[in-house]
Order: structure tokens, then C-alpha cells, then sequence
């Protein structure tokens, strides 16, 4: 046996289409899976089986070797990403492995359990793990449930879920903070069986503060019932519930309008993704929503754009969108999105604030013929349209790179491509030192396309990871994250804020 062996190759490994691949770093593998996965169905490559133990093999690594990174990752994914289950699935794992210190598991809590009902989340992923509950994941819960307020445990008190406020209640035992929270506690724990002055004073909290959810309830789906939900929809909600609005002929009412308009000038503090934005375009054309409110909403998109992407340079940008096969994989069972429209929404917003060159790929090359100032939803479905076909990104770079005179490419894809794009991209990479590559993975599998430390990546569906590949541009983006360096990004949203510029 010869003693001057090959080096190792074991960082190259074939894409899921058999092309040049590279594996990923334990750490970067998580960010990635975390950051484009919901755990709520098969995605095109992997059973959901499969990518939950792959979380779970990720975190008994990584909280052997890394657990700042996994806590700090948890916060990021929650607080940039805007994710929820998955943030929470990786709490329960830092609350069960008993060598990570309680103050580093209870901080990446806290900074994960920012909606009422993220808690039982965690809960929920411990008993499906098959977990005890540890003393310490029930003294945070216990503080976590004094820290809400009457109304969101009302709010959230999920008794229709597997977990409810109530069996966090019975679970963690919290000592109440004050008699409010006494009595919210007696009112959940119990019920009907409750005592009158928790029932009266639950009844009073749910009247003083209503959720169009209750309304709607109690006094059925009609016209002037949603007019009366109208002023307590905000954000998400709002969005959702235009074709309800519309069914009931309320878009239509001047009125109505005038309100809207004023809610959706707020629309950058709401933490709406790109593609849930048009889906409601989409629906919107479909039933046949009022000009007025078709606008409205694309110019909350506009208004969503983060400041750092409308601040790169103009005519620069080479933005390359994945509409082949593997991208029509919703983001879960009960999602309308697939990744290929997230993939478009991402790229629309990249395009419409630089400018550049916008391309579609599967197979075949597709030149996007759109002018920046078309409506978003008009530059997405000329995207969408295209493509179905194998991942031949290589094949793409090879046409389009020679003629693309900027410095900066941004390819939105799954990775997992027939053939080998690195050795194009690489080569145009070496043709100047300006140059730079990013990678939005939206997949979240762990072969990729090209080498961790080539291109600046990061996965997701956010508009604020826009923002990231920004920061990350000089920065190493496990590094970043390990050392809290993200949370730069919302230290700028709140200066913004508070200067009354937008939200990111």
C-alpha cells in the first residue's frame, strides 16, 4: 500500500441529479435545512422523515461540538428568517442535552419565543422526540407564561392543539406573577369548572380585546360582521382575508378602501414574505379585486424592499432564478407556494432594485424580458412560466456569463444540478477580484452546487435575506452567526424605525 495516498475527496460528493456537488460543513448544513424547511411535508428529494432526522442528527453533532452556534442559529432563523417551528424543535434540543448551560438554553429561548404559542411548540417537538421534560425547560416555560399577557394566553391558548396554554400550565406550575395572571391561569386550567371571578375576568379580557377569530365565531360570516372585523386585521391576517372581504362586496366600498390603504402604509413592519404577498396578487386577479386595492398591494411590496438592496449599485446584477422540475416542491402539504415562486419573488425584488440582467434555467436558458418598472406581479409570472425541466446551471452560466458585464451574480436555486456549475462560475469568479457570487438555497439538501467557502450563501424565503447576503459579503457567514453579528441587521430596521424610514 503506497503511503503517499491521493488527498481526500470526501468534500466532493454528487448532487441528488448526480452532478458536481460539495458537502457542506455540519454547521452550514443547519443553517440551510433550518432555513428553508417547515418539517410539514415531503420536499422534492426527501421524505419528511428523513429531514427531521437529519435535523436530529445535525443537533447531537453540532451540541457536542458548537452549541453557541445552534443557540445563536435558533435566535437567527426566528428573528431574521421569521421561521417558528423550527426555531422551536431546536430549543427543545438545547433544553434536553444536559452538558449545554442553562443560561445559554434559557437566552436562546427567550429570544425564540417571541408569539404566544412558540413555547408549546417546543413542548410539542419534545414529546414527539420521546423526551422527559427537563426541571429547566419547565422553569422557562413557567417564566415564559408570566411574561405573556392576559390577552395573548387568551389569544393563544390553542386547546385545539396538541399541546394547549392549559397543559403548560398543569406542566410547568408557574407561581402567578400577579392576580391577573392568576386568575388567566385558573380560567385555562379549568375551564368552566373555574371560579366565577377567573370566568368573569377572562370573559372581560375577550370582549376588551377581541381577535377577528372570535367575531367572526360568535356572530357568523356576513358583510357587516367582517366590516366589523376590518379594524382588528393587521399584517398577515389582512392579507389573507381580502377574498373575504371581496366575497362580501366590502373592496369595493370606498370606506373600506380608504382603510386598507392606511393599514397597508404600515405593511414593512409586518414580516410578510415576498411569495405570501403574491399569492394574494394572484388571487386578487382571479376574483377580481378593485384597481385601488391591486395597487395597494404592490406597493406594499415596494415599500418591503430592504434598504440595503435598493442601495446596490445599478445595471451590476446577474439575477439567475431555478424554475426547473425539483423547484415546484411546496414549502409544505397545506402551502399554495412552491419554491419556484419563492425563487421568482426573491429574484423580482433583486431585479427590480438593481436592474441588470434577470434569466430563468432548467435545461434551457430563458432571457426574462422585463423592464423594472413592470408590476411585480407581471415580472414574477414571466419567470414562473418558464422552465419544468432538468438543472443544467452550468449549462445557463456557460451562455450567459460572456456577455454579462457586471460583478455580481445571484442565483436563486435548490442546488442540486445534472451537471457541474462550479467550474464555470469559479472561472469567471478568477477574472476579477470585485467579483462576487451569491447562492440562495431553497432547498436546504446537503449536497450544493458549489464549495462553502466560494460563493456567499444563505438560505431562506425572507426578503430580508437580501439583507444577509449583503452582511455576509464580507463576513463568514457561520462566524456571523456564532458571534451574534446578525443582530446588526435589526439594530438598523429599529434606527430606521425610529428615523421614520422602512422596515426591512
Amino acid at each position: 500500500m503506497p503511503f503517499n495516498k491521493p488527498k481526500s475527496t470526501r468534500s466532493k460528493i454528487p448532487t441528488h441529479e448526480g452532478g458536481a456537488g460539495f458537502k457542506p460543513s455540519p454547521q452550514m448544513e443547519l443553517l440551510l435545512l433550518v432555513s428553508t424547511s417547515l418539517f410539514a411535508g415531503d420536499t422534492f428529494y426527501e421524505k419528511n422523515d428523513e429531514r427531521v432526522q437529519r435535523l436530529q442528527d445535525l443537533m447531537d453533532r453540532l451540541l457536542k461540538d458548537d452549541p453557541i452556534f445552534v443557540a445563536e442559529l435558533a435566535k437567527f432563523a426566528r428573528q431574521v428568517l421569521g421561521l417558528r417551528s423550527a426555531p422551536s424543535a431546536m430549543v427543545a434540543h438545547l433544553f434536553w442535552d444536559r452538558n449545554v448551560p442553562e443560561g445559554l438554553v434559557r437566552d436562546a429561548a427567550f429570544g425564540v419565543w417571541l408569539r404566544g404559542d412558540e413555547h408549546l411548540e417546543t413542548l410539542a417537538y419534545t414529546k414527539m422526540a420521546g423526551w422527559k421534560f427537563r426541571k429547566r425547560l419547565l422553569r422557562a416555560i413557567a417564566d415564559r407564561l408570566n411574561q405573556m399577557s392576559p390577552r395573548a394566553l387568551l389569544k393563544y391558548a390553542r386547546r385545539e392543539r396538541m399541546f394547549s396554554q392549559a397543559d403548560a400550565i398543569r406542566l410547568a406550575h408557574p407561581k402567578p406573577a400577579d392576580e391577573a395572571h392568576s386568575l388567566i391561569f385558573e380560567y385555562l386550567s379549568r375551564e368552566n369548572k373555574a371560579s366565577p371571578q377567573s370566568i368573569a375576568f377572562a370573559r372581560h379580557v375577550l370582549e376588551e380585546h377581541p381577535t377577528w377569530e372570535r367575531i367572526i365565531s360568535q356572530e357568523g360570516s356576513s358583510k357587516e360582521t367582517w366590516r366589523k372585523v376590518l379594524p382588528h386585521l393587521q399584517g398577515l391576517s389582512l392579507v389573507r382575508n381580502l377574498s373575504n372581504l371581496h366575497r362580501h362586496g366590502l373592496l369595493e366600498d370606498e370606506e373600506v378602501q380608504g382603510m386598507l390603504l392606511r393599514k397597508m402604509m404600515e405593511s414593512p413592519h409586518w414580516k410578510i414574505y415576498p411569495y405570501q404577498w403574491l399569492l394574494a396578487l394572484s388571487r386578487g386577479r382571479e376574483e377580481g379585486w378593485p384597481s385601488t386595492v391591486m395597487m395597494a398591494l404592490e406597493e406594499a411590496i415596494e415599500r418591503s424592499v430592504p434598504t440595503s438592496v435598493k442601495g446596490l449599485p445599478e445595471g451590476e446584477t446577474l439575477v439567475v432564478v431555478d424554475v426547473s422540475g425539483s423547484m415546484s416542491s411546496r414549502l409544505s402539504e397545506k402551502s399554495e407556494a412552491t419554491r419556484v415562486l419563492v425563487a421568482a419573488s426573491l429574484g423580482a425584488m433583486v431585479y427590480r432594485a438593481t436592474g441588470g440582467m434577470l434569466v430563468a434555467f432548467d435545461d434551457d436558458l430563458y432571457i426574462i424580458d422585463a423592464s423594472r418598472s413592470d408590476l411585480y406581479l407581471e415580472i414574477v409570472e414571466k419567470i414562473t412560466g418558464v422552465g419544468g425541466g432538468g438543472t443544467y446551471l452550468g449549462e445557463a452560466l456557460k451562455k450567459v456569463l460572456p456577455g454579462f458585464e457586471g460583478r455580481r451574480v445571484v442565483i436563486l436555486t435548490d442546488e442540486q444540478v445534472h451537471d457541474n456549475a462550479w467550474s464555470i462560475l469559479r472561472e469567471w469568479l478568477k477574472q476579477a477580484a470585485e467579483r462576487r457570487a451569491y447562492v440562495i438555497n431553497l432547498g436546504g439538501y446537503e449536497p450544493m452546487a458549489t464549495p462553502e467557502r466560494g460563493v456567499v450563501r444563505i438560505g431562506g424565503w425572507s426578503d430580508r435575506i437580501l439583507s444577509v447576503i449583503a452582511l455576509f459579503d464580507q463576513r463568514d457567514p457561520i462566524e456571523t452567526i456564532r458571534n451574534a453579528q446578525w443582530s446588526i441587521l435589526l439594530e438598523e430596521e429599529a434606527e430606521e424605525e425610529e428615523g421614520g424610514g422602512k422596515e426591512g
